[in-house]
Formats: C-alpha cells, structure tokens, sequence
C-alpha cells in the first residue's frame, strides 16, 4: 500500500511539473504575440510617418534620394523595426503551426513563410544599408531606382506574397481541424487574403493599391494575431 502511495504521488507530482511547465510555455507564447504585434504596429506607423518622404508613394525620385541621405539613422533604424516584423511574423507563424496536428498544409503552410523571410530580409537591408551608402557617396538617380525596385518586388511583391500565402494555408488547415472557426476563420482568411492583393498591386506597379493593402490587411493582421492569442493559444 506504502509502494502504490509513492508511486501515486510520483505521477501526481510528474503531471503537475508538465502542467506548470505547459502553462508557462502558453503565456511565453502569448507575450511573444502581444510583443510581435508591438513591434509590427510601431514599423508600419514609422512607414505611414517619419519614412514615408522616402517611400515612392507621392514624391519623386530626387526627394527621396535627399530625404534618405538627410535622414540616415531615421531611415535605418525604421527599416530595422520592419527586419524585427519579418522575424516576429515567423516566429507567429510557428507558434500557430505548433497548435495544428501533424498534416501536408501545415507543413507547406510554414515553409512558404519562411521562404518569405529571405527577399524580405535582403530588400529590407538593402534599403536600410546599402542605399543610404551609395546615395552618401554620390549614386546617381539610375541606380538608386533600379536598387529601389528590386528591393520593393523582393520584400513586398515577393517576401509578402510567400508569407500570406503561408498564411492563408495554415489558416485553412487550422478551419479543417476544427482549431478556428465562424469568423475568427473568416477574420484570418481575410487578412491573409488583402496581404496577397498587396502582393498583386506591387506586381501591377500600383502603389496607391499597394497602399491601401498595406494599411488594410496590416490592421486586420495584428487584430487576428492578438484574437488568435486569446481564442487558441490561450487554451
């Protein structure tokens, strides 16, 4: 009866230490949301603020070659805050993955976006580093439009496109396993889907489009992420 004691109390004590150490592990996950979340909405409030003189949504090419050369550390460290999006929003992405079961859609789901981490990273340096130097020392305008495009179609035609692609397929396989539903569901699919649509602008060359899914799905996004923290991760 002692032996059967010990080893009831073993279990009980083994099961409470998983519990604990679950628990915790679910309010690190939240705080990495609410975290990824902050850092996601000070970028885009810098992009629509301090940085937009240099972005090519409504000023021409010489503006924005000074304004970048003028404001150097601005500049850079606005584009560090997009680099810490990118990362957050993987490391989103895994958290999510992590609550669906084993499954081909949760594996392609994740692989896209971290594919999307790569372009979005090497546009994101360029911009931050590599342009404000070869305007400092004198670059022409045909050089810093052509590095000026290829970082927009690497980071928003191409990173972006991978990450809301990941997105929507996660999402998709969360709905069949029965994770999300009614409209948080609809709430993801839509925010994944004006993240593609923000993707198609920069393909067609539509900067007012692009804009407006920058904004648009930038908002819904950040709302799903902190409705996913307390309808899924929370539980």
């Amino acid at each position: 009866m002692v032996g059967w004691d010990c080893g009831d109390n073993v279990y009980f004590d083994y099961y409470l230490i998983w519990g604990i150490r679950k628990l915790k592990l679910r309010h690190y996950e939240i705080y990495v949301i609410y975290l990824t979340v902050i850092v996601i909405t000070i970028a885009c409030l810098l992009m629509n603020g301090p940085m937009r003189d240099g972005l090519p949504i409504d000023s021409d090419i010489s503006s924005r070659m000074e304004f970048i050369a003028t404001n150097r550390t601005l500049w850079t460290l606005s584009w560090f805050a997009w680099m810490l999006s990118a990362l957050g929003l993987f490391i989103f992405c895994t958290i999510f993955a992590n609550k669906l079961r084993s499954s081909p859609l949760k594996i392609v789901g994740l692989a896209f976006v971290g594919m999307g981490i790569a372009p979005d990273l090497i546009a994101e340096v360029n911009y931050a580093f590599i342009i404000p130097e070869i305007l400092v020392n004198g670059a022409d305008e045909q050089t810093f439009l052509t590095l000026e495009t290829l970082s927009i179609y690497l980071t928003g035609f191409l990173g972006n496109g991978l990450y809301n692609l990941g997105g929507v397929v996660l999402t998709i396989s969360a709905i069949r396993q029965g994770l999300i539903r009614s409209w948080v569901a609809i709430w993801g699919v839509t925010a994944w889907i004006l993240g593609l649509l923000l993707s198609l602008s920069i393909a067609i060359g539509s900067m007012a489009g692009a804009e407006l899914f920058t904004a648009s799905s930038m908002v819904l996004s950040t709302l799903w992420m902190l409705i996913f923290a307390h309808k899924v991760a929370n539980h």
